[in-house]
């Protein structure tokens, strides 16, 4: 046991035992790897996981949140449900400045991507933030997801979309609003011949309507295939901001 350890223990946020390995000083190895990806079948536009039998006779494979609308955003493969202890690894890396657990946490969606998603993607694009915000939080989660997403699917990452004006914090506005607030928000920044097949890369997606505007943004550029990977879900009852939310 080093000094550190003995002097200083580390406490394991979610099951509350102390430990010597696992993600930084948040999680235990066992509660990290306790993280459960979701699990076909899936919503075919927010990613979510159903039960086994959930789109037998449905025209389309959507979740009850997704419905039976017309969306900008084909899809969307998202790793797990924004609960227990994913939700404490993205509350440490997100809001905490813990930057550095951004290779864990794509590694472990890479993991879980099929190599036939990528079949035809020309690069991944970021969720941009303000320039605003990225000052004040001194790095670009989606990015730093992305940019090891990028290395292990062999792509090149694009930073082709950028935030025009800065918007109120989303998590905490309904759907409507959030829709409202983002309206005319993005705008492409990336080569003139814009290539037919990207993917979008965020950290949560909770209405989907950053995603959304993000994709219609893209597809009004001239690329006609815009999909996207996230790394947790919320639940549909969820209507907070993580960073004031209990955890």
């Amino acid at each position: 046991m080093s000094f550190l350890d003995l002097f200083f223990p580390k406490f394991c946020r979610h099951c509350g035992e102390s430990f010597k390995d696992g993600l930084s000083n948040i999680l235990c190895a066992a509660c990290f790897d306790s993280i459960k990806p979701y699990a076909d079948p899936r919503c075919g536009h927010c990613g979510i996981s159903l039960p086994p039998g959930a789109f037998e006779g449905s025209v389309r494979a959507r979740c009850l949140d997704c419905g039976g609308g017309d969306y900008a955003l084909e899809g969307t493969r998202a790793f797990g449900a924004y609960a227990g202890p994913l939700r404490l690894a993205h509350h440490a890396f997100k809001f905490e400045g813990m930057e550095s657990l951004a290779r864990k946490l794509a590694g472990r969606m890479a993991g879980e991507i099929p190599d036939s998603f990528w079949d035809g993607v020309a690069a991944l694009v970021p969720v941009p933030l303000s320039p605003e915000r990225e000052r004040e939080r001194g790095y670009h989660p989606a990015r730093l997801l992305a940019r090891t997403l990028a290395a292990s699917a062999g792509k090149p990452l694009g930073d082709w979309l950028r935030k025009k004006v800065s918007t109120p914090a989303q998590m905490s506005l309904p759907r409507e609003k959030r829709l409202r607030s983002l309206r005319g928000v993005f705008a492409y920044a990336g080569p003139r011949e814009i290539p037919s097949s990207l993917v979008l890369v965020d950290d949560v997606l909770t209405t989907g309507a950053t995603l959304e505007e993000c994709a219609k943004t893209l597809r009004a550029a001239g690329c006609p295939r815009v999909r996207a990977v996230v790394f947790g879900r919320t639940p549909r009852n969820f209507h907070g901001d993580p960073a004031s939310e209990p955890l």
